[in-house]
């Protein structure tokens, strides 16, 4: 049957642009006809002789019950008759067909199930990010007044500390364009789980630009709260990437 393979690979690939698949066929009965039983006579009759030498050599009386010593199988086989598979194609590919047609009613009820729990968990991560924002400004609010409560003291500013204040509100500043981006990418994810075709791969894709911008503002954050936000929009990140192995 293995004429039947290239047909099936071609089938599967137009039907299914994602994941793996594992097809087996099987003859319910055989296709072109039943099996052919082959005995070898000559090899059956050379077994007996063989045996009744050995009675007379042993004096022993086991030659008529030779099959019992020897065995059917060194003399008997069967082979199955054949045929063009290949000519059967257009009856077998509407048995595909239909069993495809099966697996794509439980791909929907699946997929259905996905959608609802990845659009729950891009809401939670967006509720993260929204509360990332709020915090940070809080907390450039604070390094500014520092800074600027450490400039006007009128006692010695310490060089080093202050260079380090004024860096880390550079940086704190720099989030924002990393919350930004990933507002943009947060919006376009929603969009792809309400549209319809093939979106896994860039589903995929753009969770490892949201996973990117994240890790950026967790190495950036100098602040308990974010850093505690930044963890729990990984570990959802990370159940978001889990599904969306699994959808086409």
């Amino acid at each position: 049957m293995s004429v039947l393979e290239s047909y099936i690979r071609k089938y599967m690939q137009d039907r299914y642009l994602r994941g793996k698949v594992d097809v087996f066929v099987k003859e319910k009965q055989s296709l072109f006809g039943d099996l052919e039983i082959l005995i070898d006579v000559d090899l059956a009759k050379k077994y007996q002789n063989m045996l009744k030498k050995l009675d007379r050599a042993l004096n022993l009386k086991a030659s008529d019950e030779f099959l019992h010593y020897v065995g059917l199988d060194h003399f008997v086989s069967t082979k199955e008759k054949e045929g063009d598979y290949g000519r059967l194609w257009e009856q077998i590919e509407r048995l595909f067909a239909r069993a495809c047609d099966h697996v794509d009613i439980m791909r929907t009820k699946e997929g259905a199930h996905i959608r609802q729990d990845q659009q729950k968990r891009i809401r939670m991560i967006e509720r993260l990010v929204a509360q990332i924002r709020k915090r940070a400004s809080v907390a450039l609010d604070r390094h500014r007044e520092r800074v600027r409560n450490m400039v006007s003291s009128g006692g010695q500013v310490d060089e080093t500390r202050l260079e380090t204040e004024v860096a880390y509100i550079g940086g704190r500043q720099d989030i924002a364009e990393e919350l930004t981006r990933l507002e943009s990418h947060i919006k376009q994810y929603d969009a792809l789980l309400k549209s319809n075709g093939a979106v896994g791969r860039k589903l995929d894709f753009l969770l490892q630009e949201v996973n990117r911008e994240v890790n950026t503002i967790g190495a950036k954050a100098a602040d308990a709260t974010i850093s505690k936000h930044v963890v729990e929009c990984k570990t959802e990140l990370e159940r978001l990437r889990e599904q969306i192995q699994n959808v086409e």
